[in-house]
């Protein structure tokens, strides 16, 4: 007669540790989602942070255009006075469409930190904001992108218009 012996059987290891590899790549996948929402929320945040800023700086110069008749001088010297950054001078074409009268600015470590987003001064070249003095738009573009479900987003607008 054999004698049962007490014990771990080998089918009952495998087992375990089957469903404690499902247990743990439920766990990563779950984490991993989360850590990406939080980065795009974050970065949504910072542009939105911008944009915000960037809206004032338009619609201080918008007042200071006034009604009257303005030499492209003068024009010039109300854009430098009010609109925060350097002008940025790359094509822009892939990221975004240009209108009529945008103009891209990429802003300074200093910008950023008079802006209030002092954490992101060491990463202040990866953001240009589009004014748009005469219709009082800004937009922000992250030139590095982020991508969601194999597409590429680098504006604000684009984020927001694709509801993620």
């Amino acid at each position: 007669m054999y004698k049962r012996e007490n014990g771990v059987s080998l089918l009952i290891l495998s087992i375990t540790v089957v469903v404690l590899m499902i247990i743990a790549g439920v766990a990563i996948n779950s984490g991993m989602q989360s850590v990406k929402k939080a980065e795009l929320e974050s970065l949504k945040t910072n542009m939105l942070m911008l944009k915000a800023k960037g809206r004032e700086y338009v619609e201080n110069a918008n007042f200071h255009y006034g009604t009257g008749q303005l030499t492209d001088e003068q024009k010039t010297e109300i854009k430098n006075t009010y609109l925060k950054g350097t002008k940025f001078e790359e094509d822009l074409s892939s990221y975004t469409t240009l209108k009529e009268n945008d103009e891209a600015y990429q802003l300074s470590p200093e910008d950023m930190s008079e802006i209030g987003l002092n954490e992101l001064k060491e990463t202040s070249n990866e953001y240009v904001v589009i004014y748009n003095i005469e219709n009082e738009n800004v937009d922000v573009i992250y030139l590095p992108g982020y991508i969601y479900e194999n597409n590429v987003y680098y504006t604000l607008s684009s984020i927001e218009e694709a509801g993620i």
